[in-house]
């Protein structure tokens, strides 16, 4: 980052004041309001529900883009660029944004919203309040943002590129002209999600529309990305490094390769402490960050990544560069061997077949491979630069009133200082992915969910062949995989925007009371046959594990009590892993069912408990003595038959003869209860030694098993989805029902005292 970018710092700061909402760039620049009718309104926007906090804009630029600080305009405190992980005073990200080039007639035009030509900034939103970011969640089902909701935390923005007044766009001094639109529309919808394994990336689902009256011919799309990292509000961009990750070994998949296809960016060394050589923990830049294409317009574009050291200076601005050919002479960026500067060096970069090299490779001698020479400070630049690049992608033509619809995702890692390590980073890539286009879904219904690897868990001897020749005996062995398992990787090629989540919460019902001690009971009842018979998304399993119940005085997300849970009889497998040198859970949890059919009738999981009490079993498919111990899996709280805990409320119905309900009205009425719900879900549990003078918000969470072998914890639902609010007294019905006497509740009753609209009356 250079120091000349601050004087585009008025163009993006933004007011913290909710009350007014309005742009702080309306309030700096009062003269731009004198003979124009519409003032962009800029603002800004931070993805914090996860790992990482990343800035968003309505203007085309990712990150904060200023080493000054920009006000929030929810919590007027300052936007983060790109924090990772959040809260430590890192930054792995100066401004990120989009380039857009076409052929329109004879002209070859690019709009960019930051990058290379530093006065030029061609994105701007419309006028307040239709150009303001739109926020949306799924983490209040009841909230007015939760329609249309995908993710935690969704925001969208919409920006276009035919503002021309100069005031705005800047001037483009190396193409020696005005700002030429390409009359294009760009929205952009970014997601974030806080789950385990969600928490360290942010997707951007974006669209661009041709709002004009030409064609755009040859369009290409391009992310470009300046990494400084780290310590925040410090210039730190002169030692980073960068380059291309294709593919990592599947951390699910023994010997299976996962294609990833990052750019990526990091400090060169992590910054240790001069003098003892250690890091900092959390505050030593030692994490990654990466940019992945996740979705094209078209099936058939190509792609390039280009990386370069950028310097006001020529002499100083470098990149690799292919040599050139005959059939593909070389092209000088007005004297820049790095900067694209200006709309044709910019368009010749994302359309020009190259993909550049790793920047640690810089001073090896690459001209055998096609490439130019090394620069002269070749050393200096493998060991960090203030370095940029653009990963893009193209062509396809875009008609007046075409949209071209692409995905791309910001994606961070940790421990990248353990030997230069990706394994963090390639595992969250392979997530973003997952969620962007979940693996083993059907989601247009065409019977197609997507790539898949069975592989067997436990084999037996099916038979042995004896095969005589008259040279030798050969006995041909058959095996039958007796458990196996199918694994989706890649999904059906439609997008789903959709994360593992937990099982249904089940909707609840109260029954209040008031004892013959005159103490206080509440009755908690669900049903759970959604929540325990709903597939997991990710793996296409039933991974119900059990309910909680919980109790708040206040309804506050934060103020929920657990009183009891319930939770299937289920263990972990531990087995040993040779290359990690470690035991590991491989699988998912094992009832008590699989473990007696695996290891017969006689099988206790509690004697083998740890490494030092291994069970050692003959495994007939690998041929040898194998060992492994397990460990309970949540706290197999599993007796159902306790009326003082969690228990069936029909403790001898059978499973149902249908999970169908409208099958079962018909065919099966006596499986039913009588509010018309399967009485083999019917679950109850009793709150006792209640005040009748408080009210109890009371709510049963579900959770699954989380995926152990994929290092995910398990996902609750929100106490706060499902619960409901009762005093602990009895009810109308009840007083009907038993012929209580009836008294005046509480005495002296207020009629101003606000009691809830139940005992009104």
């Amino acid at each position: 980052m250079n120091s000349l970018y601050k004087h585009l710092i008025f163009l993006i700061c933004v007011a913290s004041s909710m009350v007014q909402a309005r742009s702080l760039y309306e309030q700096q620049l009062p003269q731009l309001n004198k003979g124009i009718d519409s003032i962009p309104y800029v603002t800004v926007a931070v993805h914090d529900v996860g790992k990482i906090a990343l800035t968003v804009t309505n203007y085309g630029v990712i990150g904060r883009g200023s080493q000054q600080a920009i006000p929030d305009p929810l919590t007027g405190e300052s936007v983060p660029s790109l924090s990772y992980p959040k809260g430590y005073g890192l930054s792995y990200l100066f401004e990120g944004g989009y380039w857009v080039g076409a052929i329109v007639g004879r002209d070859t035009l690019v709009s960019t919203a930051c990058g290379a030509d530093y006065e030029v900034r061609e994105f701007w939103p419309p006028t307040y309040p239709s150009g303001d970011i739109q926020y949306h969640s799924i983490k209040d089902q009841e909230a007015p943002e939760y329609y249309g909701a995908i993710s935690q935390q969704d925001y969208s923005a919409i920006f276009f590129d035919t503002m021309t007044n100069a005031r705005y766009t800047g001037y483009d001094y190396y193409s020696r002209r005005w700002h030429r639109p390409l009359h294009i529309q760009f929205t952009q919808n970014s997601y974030a999600w806080g789950y385990d394994y969600a928490e360290d990336f942010v997707i951007f689902d974006c669209k661009i529309i041709n709002v004009g009256f030409y064609d755009l011919k040859k369009v290409y799309i391009g992310i470009y990305m300046d990494d400084d990292v780290g310590r925040d509000f410090r210039y730190v961009g002169f030692d980073d490094i960068c380059g291309f990750k294709r593919a990592m070994p599947s951390r699910y998949i023994a010997g299976l390769i996962d294609t990833v296809n990052i750019a990526w960016a990091a400090d060169n060394d992590g910054d240790p402490d001069p003098v003892s050589g250690n890091f900092s923990g959390y505050f030593s830049p030692t994490s990654i960050v990466a940019t992945r294409i996740l979705r094209t317009p078209a099936d058939s574009v190509s792609f390039n990544f280009n990386w370069w050291v950028s310097d006001y200076d020529p002499r100083n601005d470098w990149g690799p560069r292919r040599a050139d050919t005959p059939d593909d002479p070389f092209r000088s960026f007005d004297g820049f061997l790095g900067t694209p500067v200006g709309d044709m060096n910019k368009y010749y970069m994302m359309s020009h077949k190259e993909f550049d090299y790793d920047q640690t490779e810089t001073a090896y001698d690459h001209r055998n491979e096609g490439w130019l020479p090394p620069p002269a400070d070749a050393d200096r630049i493998s060991y960090g630069a203030d370095i940029r690049y653009v990963l893009s992608f193209g062509p396809f033509d875009l008609d007046p009133g075409d949209i071209a619809p692409f995905t791309f995702a910001v994606i961070a890692g940790q421990n990248f200082h353990r030997g230069y390590n990706f394994t963090d980073l390639g595992l969250n890539s392979v997530w973003a992915g997952w969620i962007f286009d979940n693996p083993g879904v059907d989601t247009d219904g065409d019977g197609y969910k997507g790539k898949y690897h069975t592989y067997c868990l436990d084999s037996v001897v099916a038979g042995i062949d004896t095969i005589f020749s008259p040279i030798d005996t050969t006995y041909d062995t058959s095996w039958y995989c007796q458990y196996g398992d199918t694994i989706y990787y890649e999904g059906d090629g439609v997008p789903d925007f959709r994360g593992a989540a937990p099982p249904p919460s089940p909707k609840v019902r109260l029954y209040p009371r008031i004892n013959s001690y005159n103490e206080g009971e509440i009755t908690v009842r669900w049903n759970g046959r959604i929540s325990e018979t709903t597939l997991d998304q990710f793996s296409q399993q039933l991974d119900f594990e059990g309910y909680r119940v919980f109790t708040s005085l206040t309804g506050r997300v934060y103020d929920y009590t657990l009183l009891v849970s319930y939770d299937v009889e289920n263990y972990d497998r531990w087995e040993y892993d040779i290359d990690l040198k470690s035991w590991i859970i491989k699988s998912q949890p094992f009832d008590m069912r699989l473990l007696r059919n695996i290891y017969g009738d006689n099988i206790g999981p509690s004697k083998y408990y740890d490494s030092d009490h291994l069970l050692v079993f003959f495994n007939p498919r690998t041929r040898r003595n194998e060992s492994c111990f397990f460990t309970r899996h949540d706290w197999n709280q599993s007796d159902l038959t306790d009326t003082t805990r969690i228990h069936k409320l029909y403790p001898d119905q059978s499973f149902p003869s249908t999970l169908n309900i409208d099958s079962a009205r018909m065919f099966y009425p006596d499986e039913l209860t009588e509010e018309g719900e399967m009485k083999y879900f019917e679950y109850e549990y009793t709150m006792r030694h209640l005040l009748p003078s408080q009210q109890y918000y009371v709510s049963v969470t579900s959770f699954d098993q989380g995926f152990p072998g994929r290092k995910l914890r398990p996902m609750e639902t929100d106490p706060t989805m499902n619960a409901q609010r009762e005093f602990a007294q009895n009810s109308s019905d009840l007083v009907i029902q038993k012929d209580i006497g009836v008294i005046v509740y509480p005495n002296p009753y207020r009629i101003d005292g606000g009691y809830r609209e139940r005992f009104e009356g």
